[in-house]
């Protein structure tokens, strides 16, 4: 009896240790559903930063497209255009080939690590950043530069920053310093007073063609539904209208309590559930409602769960390479849930919800 007490004691023991084992080798992620417009917005950044400084991650990612990913895209590729338009901007105040030397860009991280008040070495690197095609980095440089050492500089570094980088104007009318964004209003904050020296790039562009396709014909099928319903309310395609229209509505109490705390109403999951409704006409709750394009939106879904699932890889990927316990990942709303989703799948994974977060 005694033998068989100290055997399941041993085996409860060397569970339990596996348990732990496991929870210790978890990575814990944080998605924070943002908006990309923050200019009229009310809220406290700061309390947002500070929520998440608690956390102590040891990345934060950001919905950017990795420098190596803009090669693999077309020409007229609007992430690449868009991109492009910078880099030339840049490129002509900066002549000269890119170094395309991660040797290079390191040691302008450790001088600046060590110091960061080194300002031509940090418009050195903001011009390094973008020749290499990393717009993450750029604009993060970018901030730095001009929200937090531009009122240290010197006569001769004032003119070396006009020389370089041009008027204000010039840079917020090419979107390369833009006030408004979450990243300017959240992530490249928190960052910096985390004194970490870069942001992490994951976005995934694989599929937008098939995704454009796809969300263009289900923006067809969704015409047609609304045309009979809108002919005949009380047909089967009116009362599915009927429906849709009742399902992705806001109480007033919602409302408020929303516009009390964004952030915090994003992160929720009602939220959750009306965005995918305003983003999917009307989402996946309407399967197989009367005249519902069902079979249309499962392929519109399809390519969007593509999407996430690569943006999810690049996390991981990145997370594990550098051995990360705590990450952010900042993304636009839409995505919080259907990452989530897809991460929580994952047994290395724990989600970590915002609004649990001190």
């Amino acid at each position: 009896m005694k033998t068989i007490l100290n055997f399941n004691f041993a085996l409860l023991l060397l569970i339990s240790i596996a348990v732990n084992s496991k929870a210790q080798n978890q990575i814990e992620i944080v998605i924070v559903a943002s908006s990309h417009d923050n200019s009229k917005s009310t809220q406290n950044f700061q309390a947002i930063i500070d929520k998440l400084k608690n956390f102590k991650p040891d990345m934060v990612f950001g919905e950017y497209l990795p420098a190596t990913d803009y090669a693999t895209l077309s020409d007229d590729h609007w992430a690449k255009q868009g991109f492009a338009k910078k880099v030339n901007y840049i490129t002509r105040l900066n002549p000269g080939p890119p170094k395309n030397s991660a040797a290079s860009i390191k040691k302008k991280q450790k001088a600046l690590t060590s110091f960061p008040y080194y300002h031509k070495t940090r418009m050195d690197l903001a011009v390094e950043y973008a020749k290499n095609w990393d717009r993450g980095n750029f604009d993060y440089q970018m901030f730095i530069l001009q929200n937090e050492m531009k009122s240290r500089f010197g006569k001769q570094e004032q003119e070396t920053y006009a020389k370089m980088f041009g008027s204000l104007d010039s840079l917020k009318k090419l979107g390369i310093i833009r006030p408004g964004s979450e990243y300017s209003k959240i992530y490249f904050p928190l960052i910096y007073q985390l004194g970490q020296n870069q942001i992490y790039n994951m976005d995934c562009q694989t599929y937008d063609k098939p995704w454009g396709e796809a969300w263009g014909k289900m923006d067809s099928a969704y015409k047609i539904l609304a045309q009979k319903a809108k002919a005949d309310s009380l047909s089967p395609e009116g009362r599915t209208m009927s429906a849709i229209d009742k399902y992705w509505g806001y109480s007033n109490e919602e409302e408020k309590k929303f516009s009390a705390d964004e952030y915090a109403g994003m992160a929720t999951a009602k939220y959750g559930e009306l965005i995918e409704a305003w983003n999917f006409y009307g989402g996946r709750k309407f399967y197989g409602y009367a005249g519902f394009p069902t079979e249309t939106l499962k392929d519109m879904v399809a390519q969007w769960t593509n999407r996430n699932e690569g943006m999810c890889k690049n996390v991981i990927a990145q997370a594990r390479a550098k051995n990360a316990k705590r990450v952010v990942v900042g993304v636009g709303a839409a995505h919080r849930v259907w990452m989530e989703e897809i991460l929580a799948k994952n047994p290395d994974v724990k989600i970590v919800s915002y609004n649990d977060l001190k």
